[in-house]
């Protein structure tokens, strides 16, 4: 039996009991805008429900109750799309995210008994659960590093499944945490063709189920070939929208031009809106369900965007995510340190000087050094630099690589907070079990899953605009490809993404896959600041994060001064300290909850 069920009729069942399909499950626990139809499969006590976007036809979802009675989690997550899992073998409840945890799964203990949803704020809602200012400063500080902000929600108590993994829950509530994702690695050319017909997958199920498909179309890479990729599928025309933004200065309007011309199935539109800057209109933002560090970039979206909801869109295609999955920090390089490839090494590292203008021999000495340092030492250094007071710290060498480091925040935090969470640092290093030549992928996993917690909230924000945002190449399968080259082959001194050129040729024109530069939009941030900069002032004269001894306030304000004034500075970890404090005046000014359960005077 299959049935369609709506977003109000799907999530956790009453404390203790069996999960009852679809008709006794809180509405209240689902979260905002799951997307497309939820669909239930049943056969006797088995029951399987995907919710999202799932493009599995009924016999591969009858087939996934095999999976279920088996236990076989990893086969529930095979299909295209993007979606949770929800099964039930009439014993044992199991929740699944998916592979890079851009579905949220959210879940604590209360009173004996485990309870999950897909939103944090109505888990907290339901539980009393407080704001958890230490698990929101420490994600400012240090998001893509998971030993320091664990899995902690911005709710105290309340924790996010990892992507990959499984929350089994037993019928007396118990619960355990199940990885379901192994990492493998297959050669170069077996991953991209991999890649690319899940990539092909991902955009034509897509094109398939949409009425009225539309896209973003920066004119860069990733967005650019899933719009082509989407008019190839021949499911009808595409709206591609490109941001002709007169603040910054690149080339993304003329290569999105470039590749519409003369393109059937293409309607390109170039949108200009002098008023889609960043921190425009910063109090109207749509609140998210955790602290969303692009918050401020929402009138921006809204801007090119816009056409899309008028245009009554029901799938808009994104690049979100390509540049963390396809992409790579430069501290592959140690990598090549270790691979003893002498030549490889001073050709990655003379490039590296060039784009830096920093000397061969310094690029060439940080790789050695980085290559020897091992995670838990990574680990400590880290804990080093978040406990020195950054008045007096001296700078670090302009060549210097990290596998991890603390952002621009460190230089706004309080005596005590600098002390706490390098604690919090120091002690995961003495529990790190990452060997040395795991570290580069650990870190690649780490920073994929953190993007995963930035597009669950991306979504969102879309959504409650209104738009179907979708992100082809964060599903399972794409992702699955594209991790199974090591770090180290995601590199090249001559194309931005080898793998995805790899991948896609003949598909997309080759100008677009050898397209070496990628569009900024600092232009954009610097005068949506200086517009803005009294409200930015004014969330931060208010901050929460200060009120509760974690910020000084003071010094940030500085910052916006600074920054406003034109002088280079911490931009980046300014836009997340005021989206979060935005977050906090949403969440405050919102239903009433207690005060914080920690501070860092406890």
């Amino acid at each position: 039996m299959t049935h369609l069920i709506s977003p109000g009729q799907l999530t956790q069942p009453p404390i203790g009991s069996s999960l009852l399909w679809p008709d006794d499950l809180a509405p209240e626990l689902l979260g905002p805008s799951l997307g497309s139809a939820h669909r239930v499969v049943s056969e006797g006590t088995l029951r399987l429900a995907v919710i999202g976007n799932c493009y599995a036809d009924e016999r591969q979802l009858r087939e996934g109750l095999l999976a279920v009675r088996s236990g076989q989690w990893s086969a529930l997550t095979r299909w295209p799309g993007s979606y949770w899992v929800v099964a039930d073998d009439g014993y044992l409840t199991a929740v699944l995210t998916d592979v890079a945890g851009t579905r949220p799964v959210y879940f604590v203990q209360a009173r004996g008994h485990t309870q999950w949803s897909t939103s944090a704020r109505a888990l907290a809602h339901r539980v009393y659960a407080t704001v958890d200012h230490a698990a929101v400063t420490a994600r400012l500080l240090c998001p893509t590093v998971p030993e320091v902000t664990g899995s902690d929600s911005a709710f105290a108590g309340i924790h996010r499944l990892p992507g990959g993994h499984t929350l089994v829950i037993d019928r007396r509530g118990r619960h355990s945490l199940h990885a379901y994702e192994t990492p493998r690695i297959l050669p170069f050319s077996d991953a991209a063709g991999e890649l690319r017909e899940a990539l092909v997958t991902a955009v034509a199920s897509r094109a398939r189920a949409a009425g009225r498909l539309t896209a973003d179309f920066s004119g860069g890479l990733d967005s650019t070939s899933l719009v082509l990729l989407a008019a190839d599928a021949g499911e009808g025309d595409v709206l591609a929208v490109t941001d002709a933004d007169a603040t910054s200065v690149n080339e993304d309007v003329t290569y999105a031009q470039r590749a519409a011309a003369g393109r059937p199935g293409v309607r390109h539109a170039l949108i200009t809106d002098r008023g889609g800057l960043f921190f425009a209109e910063l109090l109207n933002a749509p609140a998210t369900d955790q602290p969303f560090p692009d918050a401020a970039r929402w009138r921006m979206r809204a801007a090119y965007q816009r056409p899309c909801i008028v245009h009554g869109s029901d799938v808009h295609l994104t690049g979100s995510g390509a540049d963390t999955l396809l992409a790579t920090s430069p501290s592959y390089l140690a990598d090549l340190a270790r691979t003893r490839d002498t030549a490889a090494l001073l050709h990655h590292c003379l490039a590296r000087a060039r784009l830096r203008h920093l000397p061969v021999y310094s690029v060439l000495a940080a790789a050695v050094r980085l290559s020897r340092t091992t995670h838990a030492e990574a680990l400590r250094r880290l804990a080093r630099d978040i406990a020195t007071d950054p008045t007096t710290a001296r700078p670090a060498p302009p060549a210097r690589l990290h596998w991890v480091m603390a952002s621009g925040l460190r230089a706004w935090l309080t005596p005590d907070a600098r002390r706490l969470l390098s604690l919090r640092a120091a002690g995961a290093a003495e529990q790190c079990t990452v060997r040395p030549g795991e570290t580069s992928s650990h870190r690649a996993w780490a920073e994929l899953r953190e993007f995963g917690t930035y597009e669950a909230e991306l979504r969102n924000q879309a959504n409650a605009l209104g738009l179907p945002h979708h992100a082809p190449y964060l599903d399972n399968a794409v992702v699955r490809a594209a991790m199974a080259v090591p770090v180290i082959a995601r590199a090249s001194t001559t194309v931005q993404k080898p793998l995805l050129g790899a991948a896609l040729q003949g598909l997309v024109p080759d100008w677009l896959l050898q397209r070496r530069t990628k569009g900024a939009y600092d232009g954009n941030a610097y005068t949506g600041l200086r517009r803005n900069a009294h409200l930015l002032h004014e969330l931060l004269g208010h901050s929460e994060l200060a009120a509760e001894g974690w910020i000084d306030a003071t010094a940030a304000r500085t910052e916006v001064d600074r920054l406003a004034a034109g002088v280079p500075g911490r931009l980046a970890a300014l836009e997340s300290l005021i989206t979060a404090e935005l977050w906090l005046h949403q969440h405050r000014t919102g239903p009433v909850m207690k005060a914080s359960a920690e501070t860092p005077h406890a």
